[in-house]
C-alpha cells in the first residue's frame, strides 16, 4: 500500500493516494495468493470482496479507492484521511487473517512531483503543464522495474551467441517483444521511456550484426545506422503513445 494527499479531477491533481503492489500477505508472513498464478487475481478478488464493501459503506468519504486483484491505490485529500484510509484497510484484511505488505505500504506526498508510485507496471507522478500556467497533471510512464524487464528480453533475443542465426528471426524476434510491450505502455506518458528502448534496441542489433560481420563495437553511426533498422524492418515505438492526459507527452 502507498499513500498520499491527492485530489483528482478530470485529469488534472494535486496530491497523491495509497497503494499496494503484492499487498496481501496472511500473518504467517506468506503471500495470501500464489504469485504469477492465472488464478491468483481471481482468488484475490474473492478474498477482497469485502474490502469493496467496506470501502462503499464508510471509504467513499476518504477518498477514490482503485483496486486491481491485490495491488490498490487510494487517493485521499489529506494526511489524515490517508492514514484513516490505511486504518480501514488494514481492520479489513485482519478479520481475514491478511495484513499488508510492511515492505510495500508507505505514504508518498504526489504535490508538484514531490514524489511517485508504480502502479500496474507504470511509474505514476505530477508533471507541470507547459501550457496552462500553475496547473499539475498526474503523469505515467513504464517504471523502471518495466524498463528493466524489457531491456533483458532484448538483451536475451540479441545474444552474441545468436550472430550464427539469421539476423531477420532475430529482428522477428525483437519486434514480437516489443510490440506486445508497447501496446500496453503506449497508453499514458512514455514517449522518453519508448525512445530509449528504440536506442536500445538499435544499439543490440548493431552489436550482434558487428559480430556476425567479424567487426570490433557497435559501428551503429556508420554501417548499422537508423537507415539500416529501417531497412531490416525493426520496429519502432516511437510515435505509438497514445497520452492520456493533454499535453503530456513525457
Amino acid at each position: 500500500m502507498r499513500s498520499a494527499n491527492a485530489q483528482a479531477a478530470a485529469g488534472l491533481a494535486e496530491g497523491g493516494g495509497i497503494r499496494g503492489r503484492d499487498c496481501v500477505r496472511d500473518r504467517s508472513g506468506e503471500a495470501g495468493t500464489p504469485q504469477g498464478s492465472p488464478i491468483s487475481p481471481l482468488l484475490a478478488n474473492v478474498a477482497l470482496h469485502v474490502l469493496d464493501q467496506a470501502w462503499q459503506a464508510s471509504g467513499q468519504r476518504l477518498g477514490v479507492l482503485v483496486k486491481d486483484a491485490d495491488d490498490l491505490v487510494a487517493l485521499c485529500a489529506t494526511r489524515e484521511q490517508t492514514e484513516e484510509a490505511r486504518e480501514l484497510v488494514a481492520a479489513v484484511l485482519d478479520a481475514f487473517g491478511l495484513r499488508l505488505h510492511p515492505d510495500k505500504t508507505r505514504i508518498a506526498h504526489l504535490a508538484r512531483g514531490a514524489e511517485g508510485f508504480d502502479f500496474l507496471g507504470f511509474h505514476h507522478r505530477m508533471r507541470k503543464s507547459w501550457k496552462w500556467r500553475g496547473r499539475w497533471y498526474l503523469q505515467k510512464w513504464p517504471s523502471k522495474r518495466a524498463m528493466a524487464s524489457i531491456k533483458g528480453k532484448i538483451r536475451d533475443q540479441t545474444a552474441r551467441r545468436l550472430a550464427r542465426l539469421p539476423l531477420e528471426d532475430t529482428v522477428d524476434s525483437v519486434n514480437h517483444v516489443v510490440r506486445g510491450w508497447g501496446n500496453y505502455f503506449r497508453y499514458g506518458n512514455s514517449g522518453q521511456k519508448f525512445s530509449q528502448i528504440d536506442g536500445y534496441v538499435h544499439e543490440r542489433l548493431a552489436i550482434l550484426a558487428s559480430t556476425k560481420h567479424g567487426l570490433t563495437g557497435r559501428n551503429w553511426v556508420t554501417r548499422f545506422n537508423d537507415e539500416w533498422c529501417t531497412r531490416i524492418g525493426v520496429y519502432r515505438l516511437s510515435g505509438t503513445v497514445r497520452p492520456t492526459t493533454a499535453y503530456a507527452s513525457r
